[in-house]
C-alpha cells in the first residue's frame, strides 16, 4: 500500500489528509482518510427521507494535470434508514450491488472500495510513475416539492434558487496525490 501527502485546488474545500493506492490481483483502488461527503447538506436530505446520488470519478494521470491514462465513473444512490439511524449504499450498473446499516464513514469506505480499475488496463510499467485524482459530485440537488411553480418566478423564489446552486457548487471535492508506482 503506497501513502502520499496530496494537494487540493485551492477553490475546493480541504477534503482528505491522505490518499493511499493499493492493488489486489488486478485491480487498483484508492483509499482517502478524512474524504467525507456524507455531512453537512447530505446528512440533512438524508434524514428528511430523500435519496442522494453521488458520481464518483477515479482517474489515472501520466502526471499531475496531464493526460487521462484511464478513467473510471460510478454512480452510487445512498439512503438514511430513520429507525435504526443507519445508511444504506447502491450502486448502480453492471452487476448493481447495495449494502445497508452501515455508520457514515463505513458507508464512504463501501463507495471508495467499490471504485476500482483494472492495473492491466493502466499499461504503466513498475517503474512508470503515475498520478491519481478522486472525484466526488452530489448530484440529486431537487427543488423542495412544496414550491409551487408561481412561487419559483418570485424574488425570494428566485434568491432561494441562486442559494441552491451555490450549495450544490459546494457539494463537490476533488483531491489529486502522486506520484505511485505499481507494486
Amino acid at each position: 500500500m503506497l501513502t502520499v501527502v496530496f494537494a487540493v485546488s485551492p477553490a475546493l474545500r480541504l477534503a482528505a489528509q491522505t490518499l493511499t493506492v493499493d492493488t489486489a490481483a488486478d485491480t487498483l483502488r484508492v483509499a482517502a482518510r478524512g474524504f467525507g461527503f456524507i455531512e453537512g447538506p447530505v446528512v440533512t436530505r438524508l434524514r428528511e427521507g430523500r435519496s442522494v446520488r453521488v458520481d464518483f470519478e477515479l482517474t489515472v494521470l501520466a502526471k499531475p494535470g496531464g493526460p487521462i491514462v484511464k478513467q473510471a465513473v460510478q454512480a452510487y444512490t445512498l439512503s438514511y434508514d430513520l429507525w435504526e439511524e443507519r445508511f444504506a449504499v447502491s450502486r448502480a450498473g453492471s452487476p448493481p450491488k447495495s449494502i445497508s446499516h452501515l455508520r457514515a464513514r463505513d458507508a464512504e469506505s463501501w463507495c471508495l472500495q467499490n471504485l476500482t480499475i483494472p492495473v492491466s488496463s493502466l499499461g504503466l510499467g513498475r517503474d512508470m510513475p503515475f498520478w491519481v485524482r478522486l472525484v466526488y459530485r452530489i448530484q440529486d440537488v431537487a427543488p423542495p416539492a412544496d414550491e409551487s411553480p408561481a412561487e419559483r418566478f418570485t424574488l425570494r423564489g428566485l434568491i432561494d434558487r441562486l442559494s441552491r446552486r451555490r450549495e450544490e457548487n459546494d457539494l463537490a471535492k476533488s483531491v489529486d496525490a502522486g506520484p505511485f508506482r505499481l507494486p
